[in-house]
């Protein structure tokens, strides 16, 4: 009975509301059906998870942003590989990898890999998540950066996508969102030309090591043009 009013008095306000507000009402109600770049939202568990991810994870270079690139990343690399891969596993692990990292969620003292799997078990449980797949998210988020060994399938492209992801222009982008207010960006930078050396040994499938090169020579290329637009003497 519940579910027959609340259709009747959406019906009525439908008929009362004009066409263009009718058509943003579309438009969200179809948004709730897939995340803005296409990734389906076909279980409640999902839509709870990216709502979730959305509300609480809007870091500039953690956020669910970051996720949604990281899910249809490892997704490729698993068709390119040609790995079988559970896309549950992927979307619940590439969304709520980093939560531990981010603010007000972070455990002082503990790593934000572990930290996002205590936060994440419950969390998927209270949400419908199926729960017999957990062990292999739990996999996933622990083995998600670049200098872990991940274990199983979904680890391995969810630690080549996140890795990717710190590499090239986002990669830029993202290390320096990262200073926040800080009063200069010496440590993104020093990350930057780091990054570009340290994670592309890492990366474990054939598909984005393949990728990485030309990731590589956009950061060089940014860090030698920042290099030449700083006045002699002066720091960037």
């Amino acid at each position: 009975m519940r579910a027959i009013g609340l259709a009747a008095v959406l019906a009525a306000l439908t008929a009362a509301t004009p066409v263009w507000a009718q058509q943003d009402t579309a438009t969200a109600q179809v948004e709730l059906t897939a995340t803005p770049a296409g990734i389906p939202l076909n279980s409640p568990w999902r839509r709870a998870t990216f709502a979730h991810a959305q509300e609480n994870l809007a870091h500039p270079s953690w956020g669910w942003r970051h996720s949604e690139r990281n899910y249809l990343l490892a997704m490729s690399l698993a068709e390119a590989e040609e790995l079988s891969v559970d896309a549950d596993v992927l979307f619940a692990a590439a969304f709520l990898h980093d939560w531990g990292g981010i603010a007000p969620f972070a455990a002082p003292g503990v790593d934000h890999a572990v930290r996002s799997v205590e936060l994440a078990e419950p969390f998927l449980r209270d949400a419908g998540f199926p729960m017999e797949k957990f062990p292999a998210v739990r996999a996933a988020i622990l083995g998600h950066m670049y200098d872990k060994e991940p274990d199983g399938p979904e680890a391995v492209v969810l630690h080549d996508a996140d890795a990717l992801d710190f590499l090239g222009a986002l990669g830029a982008a993202r290390l320096l969102a990262a200073t926040g207010e800080g009063d200069d960006y010496d440590l993104a930078l020093r990350r930057i030309e780091r990054f570009a050396v340290d994670i592309p040994p890492r990366l474990m499938t054939q598909t984005a090591r393949h990728m990485a090169p030309e990731r590589v020579a956009v950061m060089t290329d940014f860090l030698a043009r920042v290099r030449s637009e700083t006045p002699d003497g002066a720091r960037p």
